[in-house]
């Protein structure tokens, strides 16, 4: 497998929950080409596993998830695909954000929950996720 310049798995391989991740959403945005962009599956955060549903919002992503929302990482379609080193990052920024307080689904929520905003390059997310390890200031925390 090719890995990005920035990816921090190169000397370890990517996790296999992350190439669930990363083939689910693959799968889907193929399979169903714009049609699936702007739709959300969720994402098992320990085996990346997902129910092969997409569903129309987040609200209706989170509460089909039977009440066991926080194990999960909720993903919208793009118009590009996704490769194992973003379903890293996805994983990983997800699980710290649970792991840190953060509920990020919350089927009593209008749209679902908070979403953490998507940075314009791949290098800004993995440095946002990062931030979150090193004690960075979340917007929602200042």
């Amino acid at each position: 497998m090719t890995h990005q310049s920035w990816c921090f798995q190169k000397a370890f391989g990517h996790t296999d929950a992350a190439k669930r991740l990363a083939d689910t959403y693959n799968l889907h945005r193929v399979t169903l080409d714009l049609d699936a962009v702007g739709k959300w599956f969720a994402g098992s955060l320990a085996e990346g596993r997902s129910d092969n549903v997409l569903y129309d919002s987040k609200l209706d992503c989170v509460k089909h998830q039977r009440h066991n929302e926080s194990y999960y990482a909720f993903i919208r379609i793009g118009v590009s695909s996704m490769d194992a080193c973003e379903a890293e990052v996805m994983l990983r920024t997800n699980r710290t954000l649970y792991e840190n307080g953060m509920r990020m689904a919350d089927p009593d929520h209008a749209h679902g929950g908070p979403d953490v905003i998507k940075r314009m390059t791949v290098e800004d997310q993995l440095a946002q996720a990062l931030g979150i390890n090193t004690g960075l200031i979340m917007p929602w925390e200042a």
